[in-house]
């Protein structure tokens, strides 16, 4: 079998513009693709994202832009893969639900599902919020029966739908996850769902007879897909082969953890396909302390920090704030400060000091790379330690600068070339392996630095902002 590595974004809702959560889960598993295709090859490593087009909330967000459905959609999408573009985001593939493609594919694995017997006609009533596109449980609500997320109260729906079966596979569901401990991580958040699956699985709606936007059943055209049922397939749509999918890892916020790591197997078992091989379910963040909302103004463009501090600072200072898979908090304050002392302060400089010193003693030596340390920065980014690996590229950065603070070699190569030769020897076998972890966590230096160092010649990597 081969080594393959197939990794996902969800796909997001096209009614907004991106912001830098939704860059923070982009960044994040753009970060182990690069990382994936230096270990084993980039014919082996297949990265996609996307938008989710088919939703009531597209139709009311062309509505309120007073635009067409379609060419609020077309222009939407190009805002998202512009702003992937943009930022340095490596995808091979870009995804949108409304392409012919994916409607084929769709229309295919639910009639294996029909075909399996595993769709029945019902009725459902039960309380629906258009925010999440999903109908919730009195148990799902808070103290004044509202939305957490929205802040609202659902309405109220009932309509003739078509159900899926999801309680004919709890058991299933449970063995996944019983054999595989990894299929679903951090632990938090498999615990989380193993919780929710003891608690009994119902049967689920998968269709809407009143929807005005959607892909409609195969078995039934007066019926439109559920949102959530088809936006899962997405996967499968943009899937090059079955041997990627044996390496799947869907990488996603925390709050869709329960679609992902128990409809969306249970659908896939039910169409005779095998369930992903991984999930890795993120934290969210606050920003200063407060939850991002445009009603206070605190909704940051990763467009704008990339423009200005550049795109390496704005995955590193992202990803490197707490760790992926936690909540956590970000501030631009301490996002600038760390720009100025860790990248132009620590990185920069340690590079442009090194390398002018080695220019200036016409030190000879190889830049060796240190395979232990790359040993423990991959074991990191394998168990998506991503902060982790961050870490540990500056304390490489801060043990090198302390080094050559420490034995002043500016001077000692004044007086014993040989000696500080050896001090040489091993800060530009550092630079030569901070290059290698660039090529994963700062992308668009790694080359520049490699240049640098190759050519023993001093510069600026971090410009003073």
């Amino acid at each position: 079998m081969k080594n393959t590595k197939f990794l996902t974004t969800p796909i997001y809702y096209v009614n907004d513009v991106p912001h830098i959560g939704h860059a923070y889960c982009t960044l994040a598993t753009d970060t182990l693709a690069r990382f994936w295709r230096g270990r084993v090859g980039e014919e082996n490593v297949f990265f996609c994202t996307g938008t989710d087009e088919n939703s009531q909330k597209t139709v009311d967000a062309a509505k309120k832009a007073g635009k067409p459905v379609r060419k609020y959609l077309d222009e939407m999408a190009e805002n998202w893969r512009a702003t992937w573009d943009r930022i340095g985001i490596s995808y091979d593939d870009f995804i949108r639900t409304t392409e012919a493609r994916h409607v084929e594919t769709v229309h295919e694995i639910l009639k294996k599902i029909w075909e399996a017997g595993d769709i029945y006609r019902g009725k459902y009533s039960g309380k629906y919020c258009t925010g999440c596109e999903t109908f919730l449980k009195d148990s799902d609500l808070d103290a004044d029966g509202n939305c957490p997320d929205h802040r609202r109260k659902p309405e109220i729906l009932e309509e003739a739908n078509y159900f899926f079966r999801l309680s004919k596979y709890e058991g299933a569901i449970l063995e996944l996850f019983e054999k595989n401990p990894e299929f679903l991580l951090p632990e938090s958040r498999r615990n989380e769902i193993l919780s929710f699956v003891r608690g009994g699985l119902d049967d689920i709606s998968i269709s809407r007879e009143s929807a005005e936007m959607g892909i409609s059943c195969p078995w039934d055209e007066n019926h439109k897909i559920y949102v959530w049922i088809e936006a899962l397939i997405n996967y499968r749509t943009v899937c090059p082969s079955e041997d990627f999918w044996n390496g799947v890892a869907h990488i996603i916020g925390k709050d869709i953890s329960k679609f992902h790591a128990v409809i969306w197997p249970a659908m896939l078992m039910s169409a005779g396909i095998l369930p992903p091989a991984g999930i890795f379910a993120h934290g969210f963040f606050t920003i200063d302390g407060v939850k991002m909302s445009k009603s206070l103004g605190n909704v940051i463009s990763p467009v704008d920090l990339a423009e200005k501090f550049g795109n390496d600072a704005l995955r590193v200072g992202l990803l490197g704030s707490f760790e992926f898979g936690n909540d956590g908090d970000f501030s631009v304050a301490n996002f600038s400060d760390f720009y100025r002392t860790k990248l132009a302060g620590g990185v920069g400089n340690l590079f442009n000091r090194v390398l002018v010193l080695a220019k200036k003693f016409k030190i000879e030596s190889r830049a060796e790379i240190s395979t232990e340390i790359l040993k423990k920065f991959d074991k990191k980014l394998e168990n998506y330690e991503i902060r982790g690996a961050i870490e540990q590229f500056f304390e490489l950065v801060g043990m090198s600068n302390e080094r050559l603070n420490e034995t002043e070699v500016w001077k000692l190569a004044k007086a014993n070339l040989a000696s500080a030769e050896k001090i040489f020897s091993e800060l530009l076998g550092h630079l030569a392996t901070l290059a290698e972890m660039a090529e994963v966590i700062l992308p668009e230096s790694a080359g520049r630095m490699r240049e640098m160092i190759e050519k023993r010649e001093g510069g600026v990597l971090f410009p003073q902002v």
